[in-house]
């Protein structure tokens, strides 16, 4: 349950990261995504270190259930990445 509470959290941060951004914006809308990216690696380790260091439970028990945290949302955040991302003002212009 907790897992699943850690999940949705995890679209529900994002979902609200993007209201908060700028849609008109395609770099900030790209920069955010990173960002939350990042940040929720790290929700996802500590949640994990919590697991071993306090929990009691092993890293091989922790470990799938840090991917299975981390990846759900970060796929979303990496496809508008993906989509939003420009490699120079040239490339803006053109779209």
């Amino acid at each position: 349950m907790r897992t699943l509470l850690f999940i949705v959290g995890g679209f529900f941060v994002y979902f609200l990261l993007l209201l908060t951004t700028q849609r008109t914006d395609r770099r900030a809308v790209a920069r955010i995504s990173l960002i939350f990216i990042g940040l929720w690696f790290v929700v996802a380790t500590g949640n994990m270190w919590y697991g071993v260091t306090r929990a009691g439970y092993s890293l091989a028990e922790e470990v799938p259930i840090a991917l299975l945290i981390f990846v759900p949302p970060a796929i979303p955040a990496a496809i508008v990445w993906f989509k939003n991302r420009t490699s120079s003002p040239e490339a803006d212009a053109k779209r």
